[in-house]
């Protein structure tokens, strides 16, 4: 049985003739035809190569921007409070400090892979990069909560787009072989932001002002821009302005950002700002899956459609993104409750925390630049995936014994072989989804890849949270007998026990075991849910198909012709299996 892919090639190829494409439009740039030849010339005008010392510069901007974009996520986390009392920020708004750039993140990130698709991948990695100065920039500015929280979803609109872009980036300049140890190297990049993002932050703080945590961005954000106006060469199709507007998704762009917003704002506001059973709540969280519903059947009949269904079409690339689901909401998991665990449960102060969170931090950045040089000189993804979310699937399991003592050996070994099991697919997921779908497809398909990457983050962040807070109030109890007084208990099991965690430091040692206790058996439940996750995307992992990772490169076209060409390619392929369909039927009942 041939797969989607391979139909689609099959159909794509009996159809030579230049006939069945409009007039005015030349698909010479986007897929190969009679006139092959003649490409060469024009590939080589149009795409030059790089120098090595080119080629470093252009690695080394495409980093410092995930870099920044990263850090931007964390680097605020040990400054909120002050800002916080800075600008005289509420409950509801100091959340907002740190959601909004994420929200802003989430909800754009499958724009910016259409968007390039249509103008190009470096005038839009421009435009990513200028609006995350100019966020920055209003942000180390702001005197009030809203013009802070408003400049960072406009970082967050910004650093979307750098991280989603630098990835299809690296897709277009390096065959399938060669992407393995760029990718591994981006993770890596991403995993030490993640680490020193809050020390940097804390730093800043306490020695400067918190304001620091985004003039930081402007030198470096600059320079990266600068190395990329002016070595980054890789096809442009001077797409117009105005045709390249009205080629855009509008309704489909309205339908995604409104219906993850709606989404996430739910499940960010239940049990904390408003209750899950409110109407805030439930009408956020129902009208933003109905909005998802509208957009998956809009899509179908868009002209250039931002999520197009072929890219799901098949097992192998259903399975791809069911693992790159399973796998997003089980890494955060540890980045966001193992401080809670080593805090609450054992004791440590955030800056030990973070020391013992460095174990986590090394064995991801280097899993991920291992494997990335595996796949580079074997072109061998697929025992990758699988062994990783085996081991990762193990990892979680045993964090399920985790007490309230402290056994370093166990903490610190686990750690490691989490991070291996979490760091070797990052990036591993990128290049086989990219290895599964036509080229022409892998803008959007990286695009797509992260936004259910970032989507699968946020939904169980909150469901983790939501776990831990029912099972610690079933503690209610035991923390009273302990003798802890009745408003700080309720403040814990209601919502506050990941903020309220250094309230343990002027409990008594009855009080502060009792404690500890009820936070590590809440966190043991909850290590359950994400272990069954992620084993759910070990066992999808076996409905992804092995596939040859090539060393030759095709440019990959974009602009409005080969936004076009590829149409009518999928059009005709489309058409071909329903002619295969019906004849297959008629000679059926022949």
């Amino acid at each position: 049985m041939s797969s989607p892919a391979v139909a689609e090639k099959e159909a794509a190829s009996s159809s030579s003739s230049q006939s069945q494409i409009p007039p005015g439009i030349n698909t010479n740039n986007a897929t190969k035809t009679e006139n092959a030849p003649e490409e060469v010339p024009e590939e080589a005008s149009d795409t030059p190569t790089h120098t090595t010392t080119e080629l470093t510069l252009i690695l080394v901007a495409l980093c410092l921007a995930v870099f920044l974009a990263a850090i931007d996520a964390v680097i605020i986390t040990p400054a909120m409070p002050t800002i916080a009392r800075d600008l005289n920020a509420s409950d509801a708004g100091f959340a907002w400090i740190g959601s909004s750039y994420l929200l802003a993140l989430s909800s754009t990130s499958p724009l910016w892979s259409k968007i390039s698709d249509i103008f190009g991948r470096k005038p839009i990695i421009i435009v990513a990069n200028i609006i995350f100065l100019v966020g920055s920039l209003v942000a180390a500015l702001s005197n009030s909560l809203v013009m802070l929280i408003a400049a960072r979803a406009v970082q967050g609109t910004g650093g979307g787009g750098l991280i989603t872009l630098v990835e299809i980036s690296v897709g277009d300049m390096f065959s399938q072989r060669e992407r393995g140890l760029f990718y591994g190297i981006y993770g890596a990049v991403w995993a030490v932001a993640t680490a020193i993002g809050p020390i940097i932050g804390g730093a800043f703080t306490e020695r400067v002002t918190w304001r620091w945590c985004f003039w930081f961005n402007l030198p470096f954000d600059g320079l990266s821009l600068i190395i990329t106006i002016i070595f980054l060469h890789i096809h442009n199709p001077r797409t117009p302005l105005v045709k390249g507007l009205i080629a855009i998704d509008w309704v489909g762009s309205i339908l995604i950002v409104g219906a993850t917003l709606m989404f996430l704002i739910g499940l960010e506001s239940g049990g904390i700002s408003h209750p899950w059973g409110s109407a805030f709540v439930i009408c956020l969280i129902v009208f933003g899956l109905v909005a998802y519903g509208l957009f998956g059947i809009y899509e179908h009949f868009a002209r250039y459609p931002i999520i197009p269904r072929r890219i799901f079409a098949g097992m192998s690339r259903a399975c791809t993104f069911g693992v790159v689901f399973c796998h997003g909401a089980g890494f955060m998991a540890p980045v966001f409750f193992l401080p809670l665990y080593f805090q609450a449960a054992l004791g440590a102060t955030p800056i030990q925390s973070g020391v013992w969170m460095l174990a986590l931090a090394v064995s991801f950045t280097v899993s991920g630049v291992v494997m990335g040089i595996f796949i580079q000189r074997t072109g061998h993804y697929l025992w990758i995936i699988r062994g990783s979310m085996a081991l990762f699937t193990l990892a979680l399991g045993v964090m399920i014994t985790f007490g309230s003592e402290r056994d370093w050996p166990r903490i610190i070994i686990f750690q490691i072989l989490l991070a291996a099991g979490i760091g070797a697919n990052m990036q591993t997921l990128v290049i086989a989804i990219q290895a599964l779908v036509a080229p022409e497809d892998i803008g959007v398909a990286t695009g797509t890849l992260n936004f259910i990457r970032n989507l699968a983050t946020a939904i169980s962040v909150v469901l983790g949270q939501v776990i831990f807070q029912s099972i610690l109030g079933y503690h209610n109890r035991d923390l009273r007998g302990a003798g802890i007084p009745g408003d700080v208990v309720d403040r814990l099991v209601g919502g506050g026990a990941i903020a309220g965690s250094g309230l343990a430091a002027s409990f008594t040692d009855t009080q502060r075991a009792a404690y500890s206790e009820a936070v590590a058996d809440a966190l043991s439940k909850m290590w359950i849910f994400y272990t069954t996750l992620v084993a759910v995307g070990f066992v999808m992992s076996f409905g992804i198909m092995k596939k040859e990772l090539m060393t030759s490169h095709e440019v990959t076209k974009t602009g409005l012709e080969a936004e076009e060409a590829k149409r009518q390619k999928f059009q005709v392929a489309k058409d071909a299996e329903k002619v295969t369909a019906v004849n297959g039927q008629q000679a059926e009942q022949a």
